[in-house]
């Protein structure tokens, strides 16, 4: 996978993009405070689907945030991590859990097939963040199951997210695997394409000696749909 590191990146096109997505998730919120607000003024009982939906626009409101901070002291294409020596399955435990009334609404299962003592070095909130996007957007697509896998892989950690959706578009599997000029990657794909290069900036930012983080996509999931691999060394 060639990295973002070899691409100049327009930031003010990226920051703009960010800045839209997260207008449009405001004015979606807005709108289900007013369903709300009708709902309770006619004493009508609220539904759990307007209740998980602002739920998720919360989750991307904040991802959005963390975009713009993060790339707004991002250095020479690079961003700044913080690296500490973390429990990989608390991390994503916990990532589970914050996605726990999403997936549920939606009748999503999600499996976590991880060592329990297995610690590595990585950036706990950028990590994060990039699993839970991923994770949300598995949800959001998915059928009935999500998998997610750890291991060591060739001296690398291997965090792989399975799901049983449709799968991703063509086009998106080239752009992750290719550099990809940030304009066509949001005009095309919109959030999902900011998300794209946000993760391959955060992978990318870890590094051990002459090794870099990657990710790969695939709809090559053993549940029949994609898969979404992180790999960090």
């Amino acid at each position: 996978m060639n990295t973002p590191a070899n691409d100049k990146i327009n930031y003010n096109k990226v920051l703009s993009s960010v800045a839209y997505d997260m207008r449009n998730s405001l004015t979606l919120m807005f709108q289900t405070l007013q369903n709300i607000a009708s709902q309770l003024e006619n004493n009508q009982q609220l539904t759990s689907e307007e209740i998980v939906d602002m739920n998720y626009q919360v989750q991307r409101l904040n991802g959005g945030l963390t975009q713009l901070m993060s790339l707004h002291s991002a250095d020479d294409d690079k961003l700044a991590i913080n690296v500490t020596t973390e429990l990989v399955k608390d991390m994503l435990e916990s990532v589970i859990c914050q996605n726990d009334l999403f997936s549920s609404a939606k009748g999503i299962s999600i499996e976590l097939i991880a060592p329990d003592d297995l610690t590595w070095c990585f950036d706990q909130d950028l990590l994060s963040f990039l699993i839970d996007d991923v994770l949300s957007n598995a949800i959001r697509y998915s059928r009935q199951k999500i998998i997610i896998k750890v291991d060591i892989v060739d001296g690398m950690l291997t965090i792989e997210i399975l799901d049983d959706s449709p799968g991703y578009p063509k086009a998106m599997l080239d752009a992750a695997a290719e550099s990809t000029d940030i304009t066509q990657l949001t005009s095309s794909f919109g959030r999902m394409g900011i998300g794209l290069l946000f993760s391959k900036l955060i992978v990318f930012a870890h590094k051990n000696q002459t090794l870099h983080g990657q990710i790969e996509l695939s709809n090559d999931s053993q549940l029949g749909g994609s898969s979404f691999i992180i790999k960090l060394p």
